[in-house]
């Protein structure tokens, strides 16, 4: 039996939602979290195999660490600018292009 460490996070359905590793990967993992809680960050690679890089600490709240969504008229002008840097401004160039 290969006892390399290693720890996975599954999204599927045979494990939903679910952190799997062998045993040592799992020990490995708890040192990392441990380590984390002193030191705020530790990367995994050199510790054992996973699929993330980094157990980290904050003090955020839950909703903190989620990307917030752009507010106020900034919500509005970028979408505006951006049709029309994607959509106006090429019509307009191929108009030029045809009928000039």
């Amino acid at each position: 039996m290969n006892s390399q460490p290693w720890v996975k996070i599954y999204d599927d359905e045979a494990w939903d939602d679910s952190i799997v590793g062998n045993r040592e990967g799992l020990l490995a993992l708890k040192q990392a979290i441990d380590d984390a809680l002193e030191n705020e960050c530790v990367e995994v690679a050199d510790r054992f195999k996973s699929d993330f890089g980094v157990v980290a600490f904050t003090d955020q709240d839950w909703e903190q660490t989620e990307p917030t969504e752009v507010k106020g008229i900034w919500g509005v002008v970028i979408p505006f600018i951006l049709f029309l840097w994607a959509v106006v401004l090429p019509l307009f160039a191929i108009y030029k292009l045809a009928f000039e």
